[in-house]
């Protein structure tokens, strides 16, 4: 790769939860393995190994139609505090070659090696040498895509899937990107994409032969977003800033359809006090609170409420979310589900009031 070029690695680890299991548990290897829980369970899949891939099941799918799709799936209810001592273990190789690590989530990361590169044959030696210690160490594998900047990278690691390197060369972006689908660009969404499919658009060469007025014209300013992006161009520095996150969620899928307001609304200040404990646990605050539910028909709608300032109190938090609940919820149809979400979140702490009862 030309000295003068950027070199970034955008890290996956292949079915992370799946892997883990199996690294475990010898008798898992080569089979259909659904980690989110008993298929009679009104969850979602989190992640599954390629063999149950192969029969179509995919993250967030129920796991009823899971096991329709697997009926000889092995389901497995998982162990988020296990997947996160992993994760530790991972970013801590990652964190052995370079110090410009960007964390995406608990198994993906982006890479910055422009400095380091040069000390080895080639990106992909390097690449393999990080893939070759992720697998001795911790018994899993990783894919990585290599390219002068994170966009290039990150569709580059979905190529090399699963446990390879895909490298695209310096001045070779455009061409690499030109038969992918337009989907594969950041920005472009399933609605996004109806509407370029309308429009002609199909592919990502579609895009690069339109000139960047007419883009702007006709999409204002993601139109000069697009414009970069199908020729391959991103400045992004990988940021590797200390990981926090934009939002805390936790959510319930009961057992069996519910109505009644006294077992939702328990259900509601349970999960507050769950999501107050992971706020305080990362010294955040938040300005937005979020219900979602989902009615017995699989209807989900999703509610807001943005405060005057942000706040880490679980006794505002508690008065919003039942607020939110009450304001959107007759009792009919029942719930199959309900969540919260704290969203605009800051890391400036507040100053401790002088009642701790009112920042607890």
């Amino acid at each position: 790769m030309n000295k003068k070029a950027r070199c970034v690695f955008h890290i996956d680890m292949d079915a992370f939860f799946a892997s883990i299991e199996i690294s475990r548990n010898p008798f898992l290897k080569g089979k259909p393995v659904i980690v989110g829980g008993r298929p009679d369970q009104r969850g979602v899949v989190s992640t599954c190994s390629y063999e149950a891939r192969s029969f179509g099941v995919r993250s967030a799918m129920p796991l009823s139609e899971a096991k329709r799709l697997c009926p000889h799936g092995i389901f497995l209810e998982g162990s988020y505090s296990l997947y996160r001592e992993y994760s530790e273990r991972v970013f801590a190789i990652f964190y052995q070659y370079t110090p410009l690590v960007e964390v995406v989530s608990i198994d993906e990361a982006y890479l910055d090696v422009s400095l380091i590169v040069d000390n080895f044959d080639s990106p992909v030696a390097l690449a393999n040498l990080m893939r070759q210690q992720v697998l001795a160490e911790t018994l899993l594998t990783c894919s990585i895509g290599i390219a002068t900047n994170k966009l290039i990278s990150k569709i580059a690691a979905s190529r090399a899937k699963p446990n390879g390197v895909y490298e695209v060369l310096p001045d070779t972006e455009a061409y690499f990107l030109a038969p992918l689908p337009i989907q594969n660009l950041s920005g472009v969404g399933a609605k996004t994409q109806a509407i370029l499919n309308r429009e002609g658009i199909h592919f990502i060469a579609d895009l690069q032969a339109i000139p960047l007025e007419t883009l702007i014209d006709q999409y204002g300013s993601w139109g000069y977003h697009y414009f970069l992006s199908c020729q391959g161009k991103d400045n992004r520095p990988v940021d590797c800033e200390e990981y926090l996150p934009k939002s805390i969620g936790a959510e319930t899928t009961f057992e069996r359809d519910h109505n009644d307001p006294i077992v939702l609304e328990e259900e509601l200040i349970n999960l507050a006090n769950r999501v107050h404990n992971r706020l305080r646990a990362h010294k955040m605050r938040c300005r937005r609170i979020s219900l979602k539910i989902r009615f017995s028909d699989f209807k989900t709608i999703s509610r807001s409420q943005t405060l005057s300032s942000h706040i880490n109190s679980i006794n505002i938090i508690n008065k919003e979310i039942l607020k939110l609940f009450k304001s959107h919820y007759n009792g009919w149809p029942a719930l199959r589900l309900i969540g919260i979400s704290l969203e605009q979140l800051t890391d400036t702490y507040w100053q401790p009031s002088l009642f701790p009862e009112e920042d607890i």
